[in-house]
C-alpha cells in the first residue's frame, strides 16, 4: 500500500476547514473542489475595507471571498491565493494577490484561512512592506481605525482554549478556571 503524504495533508486541512466552518459565524466554506480537496473559496462575513473615498474615510464591505488553491507543491510551498472580492489592504495587491508573509510546511489551511481573515479585519497588516503602497500609507495614517471589525473569527472554541490561568480570586488552588 502507498502512502501519499501530499493526499493525506489535503484530508486533514479539509477536515479541519470543515470544523472552522463549523464553529465560525464569519467563516463559510463556499466551495471545495477535488477528492480530496485542492482547491476552495470561503467566504468572510466581517467588516473589511473595500475602499477609500476622496476624502479618504474608509468604504467598508461586509462580504469577502477569496479564492485557495492548493497547487502541487503544497505544502512545501505556499498555497496561490486571489481575492475575488475588492479589498483595500496594504498586503493585497489590488489584483487580488496576497502577501501572507513567510510561508511553513507546517502551517495549515485553516491558520491560513483565519490569518486572511484577520488582514480582512484590519488586525493584521504589514504597511512596511507592501503590495498596495496607497493602502499602506493609508494605514499608517489611521491606525486608530484598527481592527475594523473586532469579533472572533474561530468561534466555538475546544475546552483546551477555554483554560484561563490566574483569572480571578474564585480560581482553585491550582489557578486553573474553567470557562
Amino acid at each position: 500500500m502507498s502512502f501519499n503524504i501530499r493526499e493525506r495533508r489535503l484530508q486533514n486541512d479539509f477536515r479541519l476547514v470543515e470544523q472552522l466552518h463549523r464553529n465560525s459565524d464569519l467563516i463559510d466554506l463556499v466551495r471545495s473542489d477535488g477528492n480530496p480537496p485542492d482547491s476552495y473559496t470561503i467566504r468572510y462575513t466581517c467588516k473589511g475595507v473595500e475602499s477609500v473615498d476622496s476624502r479618504n474615510r474608509p468604504v467598508f464591505r461586509e462580504v469577502h471571498e477569496v479564492s485557495i488553491y492548493l497547487h502541487a507543491e503544497y505544502p512545501l510551498k505556499q498555497p496561490q491565493i486571489k481575492w475575488l472580492t475588492p479589498i483595500y489592504h496594504p498586503n493585497i495587491h489590488t489584483t487580488g494577490a496576497v502577501c501572507i508573509g513567510a510561508w511553513w510546511p507546517a502551517k495549515t489551511l485553516d491558520e491560513l484561512i483565519l490569518t486572511m481573515g484577520d488582514m480582512v479585519q484590519y488586525k493584521n497588516l504589514d504597511p512596511k512592506d507592501p503590495m498596495n503602497s496607497q493602502a499602506a500609507a493609508w494605514a499608517r495614517r489611521n491606525r486608530h481605525l484598527f481592527p475594523v471589525d473586532g469579533r472572533e473569527l474561530k468561534g466555538a472554541q475546544n475546552a483546551a482554549d477555554q483554560i484561563k490561568l490566574g483569572e480571578d480570586e474564585d480560581d482553585d488552588l491550582l489557578g486553573i478556571k474553567l470557562l
